[in-house]
């Protein structure tokens, strides 16, 4: 029996972290129209509903499994994408002769706690499930494992669109390394492990491999064969990945690379020292995953249909060059006590410049410019502590206490903004990791509907509704109601207990029998262009404006004790006071 070793204690502690993070409070933001339309197909299938399923076949079978044992959730909905995110940080473990044992377990770290990672792990959609499970493929075949391999091979083409922008982005480095005459250096299917191409002999392997991948497809594909159109669903995913580059999205490309640098500085600056400062002692592998990050930034850009989760297929190869580029500068030299003391002086002078931004909202408009040149002054004084230790001491010594105070400081602000992305403000449309528009008061919504219900039929879910919005957030909230109906228009001849209604309603004939209440319910960011005019604000608290378009919920008046008609007004039905009305 193998002993379990300190390294494998560090990557349980990884996988655990990473499964915590995604995990925790999974189900309180509201699904988006987005995820609450998947959600809904999941939920049809496992009730033997769903006709014209979405290209994301893997998802909705997973997860109508899911639904049919255990009931449907917000939880439920996006725990397959969560898991996907966790399993993903143990990628790291197949790699480590090639990267490094130090390398691999930054890299596993990096992965679980990244905050572009864990914004896409805790949405209900098919992209982590595409990042993860062939993330998890790789690494099995390098790990000479072709049949959990084709398993995940296999989910990873079930996942939707993505998978496709995965693989194109991954064929266009792989291309382009070709071209140039670099190879990863590695074989998948020796055990020399020296070179990318099969081995001979390695027939068998490659054959496992692909039995198992159109066996996952097949039984998968099909939810266990319950499920036949999950099939034509997975052909479908290459025509809607095709047709959505002809469909703008709207949002700006400069977006994309701003989110890079505001959620991800720490993977993408030790990614850029990797590649330029020890591309000559590892070129096959450094310029490859180079090559691979380069192509997975890129695309997205050129891609019409662009959101900004695209660009976390670049996520993996990032983090492996960072952890890479990090490992070099935590030699012996780095426990040396100046370079200690150097780290922690640049991590106090970094949390100054993060607490006086954070202070800009307070400061009147003339002292703007002064707080500025404060943060700036703090910047120069940080340069000078660095040459003041390399006087003193020696470059190295300053170096290794410059890289671990800034690296310090941005492992800090990466876990603060993952947790701002996951926990504080999950459903705020200030984030850019999300597809909008997001779901508002969803909380309010639900909550005001089973009071209702309760008060009217003696049961949270028997009222009878009449929905004038066909939203597919709103049907989520409405899925165990068997007394709701979504149609185009009122019927003056069906007079429901409750109306759900756009705004403007107010103003109709048949609100006089009603009394009505609005809540925010699709929310858009509230800016054009990249960032939001007060960016500083945006940065520090995710503070922007949010534009909100409200719906109207309409309860009958005789639902309520007490109606507020006058008892000279109220001898009148329902029926005749519309009547008079018209």
């Amino acid at each position: 029996m193998r002993k379990i070793t300190n390294e494998d204690i560090l990557y349980i502690l990884a996988f655990l972290l990473a499964l915590g993070v995604r995990l925790i409070n999974l189900g309180d933001a509201a699904l988006s129209e987005t995820e609450a339309g998947l959600a809904l197909q999941a939920f049809d299938l496992a009730r033997g509903d769903l006709i014209m399923p979405a290209p994301q076949p893997g998802y909705l079978a997973l997860t109508s499994m899911l639904f049919s044992l255990f009931g449907s959730s917000e939880a439920a909905a996006r725990f397959w994408p969560a898991l996907a995110g966790g399993l993903l940080v143990i990628a790291p473990f197949a790699f480590k002769r090639v990267l490094g044992r130090k390398s691999a377990l930054i890299l596993a770290f990096g992965l679980a706690l990244d905050p572009g990672l864990v914004a896409l792990s805790r949405q209900a959609d098919g992209r982590m499930l595409a990042i993860g499970f062939s993330v998890l493929a790789l690494a099995l075949v390098y790990d000479r494992k072709p049949a959990a391999a084709g398993i995940f091979t296999g989910l990873a083409l079930l996942s939707g669109p993505s998978i496709w922008f995965g693989l194109l982005g991954m064929g266009i480095a792989w291309g382009a390394a070709r071209l140039v005459g670099i190879s990863l250096g590695v074989r998948l299917f020796d055990d020399d492990q020296t070179t990318m191409e099969p081995a001979s002999g390695s027939l068998g392997v490659l054959q496992t491999w692909i039995i198992f991948t159109f066996g996952t497809l097949l039984i998968i594909g099909t939810r266990f064969f319950t499920f036949p159109s999950g099939l034509g669903a997975w052909a479908s995913s290459i025509s809607t990945f095709v047709r959505d580059w002809a469909q703008p999205s709207g949002i700006p490309v400069a977006r994309l690379i701003i989110a890079i640098l505001v959620y991800q500085p720490l993977a993408l600056i030790f990614a850029v020292v990797a590649v330029v400062r020890d591309w000559h002692y590892r070129k096959n592998l450094l310029l490859s995953l180079g090559i691979w990050a380069l192509a997975a930034l890129v695309l997205p850009l050129a891609f019409s249909g662009r959101q900004v989760g695209d660009v976390a297929w670049a996520l993996v190869p990032l983090w492996v060059l960072g952890a890479v580029g990090l490992l070099d500068y935590f030699d012996e030299d780095a426990k040396n006590l100046v370079s200690l003391g150097q780290a922690a002086a640049l991590f106090v002078l970094l949390s100054l410049v993060w607490l006086t931004l954070a202070g800009l909202h307070l400061t009147v408009v003339d002292a703007i410019r002064l707080r500025l040149l404060v943060v700036l002054g703090i910047f120069v004084l940080a340069v000078l502590t660095t040459a003041l230790v390399s006087l003193g001491w020696n470059w190295m010594i300053a170096r290794n206490g410059a890289v671990l105070g800034v690296s310090a400081a941005l492992v800090g602000y990466g876990i603060s903004v993952m947790l701002g992305l996951s926990q504080v403000h999950a459903n705020n449309p200030a984030e850019l990791w999300g597809v909008p528009p997001r779901t508002g008061q969803a909380d309010l919504v639900a909550g005001t509907l089973r009071d209702l219900s309760l008060t009217h039929t003696g049961d949270v879910h028997a009222v009878d509704i009449v929905s004038l919005i066909d939203s597919p957030a709103l049907r989520w909230i409405l899925r165990y109601y068997p007394n709701a109906e979504f149609v185009a228009s009122y019927d003056s001849d069906n007079i429901p207990a409750v109306v759900i209604a756009p705004m403007g309603s107010e103003n109709q004939a048949w609100s006089a029998a009603y009394r009505g209440q609005d809540f925010s319910w699709w929310l858009y960011p509230g800016w054009e262009g990249i960032l939001p005019e007060a960016w500083v604000d945006w940065l520090v608290f995710r503070k922007a404006p949010v534009q909100s378009e409200h719906i109207l919920i309409w309860a009958r008046s005789d639902l309520f004790p007490d109606d507020g008609v006058p008892e000279d007004e109220s001898t009148g039905s329902i029926e005749e006071i519309i009547d008079i009305e018209k």
